[in-house]
């Protein structure tokens, strides 16, 4: 028993020490979808306005800009984004002035102007709009943030006396992490789940532990398994919010375990 107790534990340890790794280094494609609808705001052209916006990372270094709507005149108008950027649009939508005030939704795919996917962690979008003469009034530089990672997204913060409708959404496509076992002695699927993961045993097992553990190293579920076993067994993390779990199965007479990623997505 004390030996069964130690090789819980000491897997434990080991993949929360494998998250932290993994979570540090963790580069996950996917794609980001912002939506905002600007209140109109008439100046001295009536309904014309200019706008940026742009991603930067938690530690406000520029990323990528995603839309640029200016005429050549008006450019100094964006004196933020300009500075932020270097006036960059690799992949940006680029264009003239807008003419009419009307919901804008610009998607990201998680690269740098690199084309390399970045880290996971936090983000910044920006937007920076202007609608009179002023270089200094009648415009506004604003952010939202959202957390980029193996974690399905869906943000609506509060309308605002100059946006409403806003819609931020980060779906993940892949993971950096692989499974750590590449045994086919069980199957484990669907993955990505919704809920619902079953274990197909191939064959009769040994007596084994199943074991699943979230990304802060904490065990979510635990059930033995008898000897003889076979079939498919099932569990839910339907309760559980959306990332990456390892679903392990545990030997207390083998040296070896198995080890198999599962992302939740609902």
């Amino acid at each position: 028993m004390k030996q069964h107790m130690f090789k819980i534990v000491s897997s434990s340890l080991f993949l929360l020490s494998f998250f932290l790794v993994v979570n540090s280094q963790a580069q996950t494609a996917g794609n980001f979808t912002f939506t905002i609808n600007p209140v109109a705001h008439n100046g001295k052209y009536g309904a014309k306005h200019v706008v940026a916006m742009w991603l930067e990372n938690s530690s406000g270094a520029f990323v990528k800009t995603k839309l640029r709507q200016s005429s050549g005149g008006t450019i100094d108008h964006l004196a933020t984004w300009t500075s932020k950027s270097a006036s960059n649009v690799v992949d940006a939508t680029t264009g003239a002035t807008l003419t009419s005030y009307t919901a804008i939704t610009v998607k990201w795919d998680g690269s740098n102007v690199a084309k390399a996917i970045v880290a996971d962690g936090d983000y910044k979008i920006w937007i920076e709009m202007a609608w009179d003469d002023s270089k200094t009034t009648a415009k506004t530089v604003t952010s939202f943030t959202f957390t980029k990672g193996v974690s399905l997204i869906h943000l609506t913060p509060a309308n605002t006396t100059l946006f409403t409708g806003i819609v931020l959404d980060w779906v993940p496509t892949s993971t950096s992490v692989e499974d750590i076992s590449q045994s086919r002695i069980v199957n484990v699927f669907p993955n990505p789940t919704s809920g619902i993961v079953n274990l197909e045993f191939k064959s009769e097992m040994g007596d084994c532990h199943i074991q699943v553990v979230d990304s802060k190293g904490s065990v979510v579920y635990f059930e033995h398994v008898a000897k003889g076993t076979s079939g498919i067994k099932k569990f839910d993390l339907g309760k559980y919010s959306n990332g990456l779990y390892l679903v392990n199965i545990l030997f207390p007479n083998k040296k070896e375990d198995l080890h198999y990623k599962v992302v939740l997505k609902k």
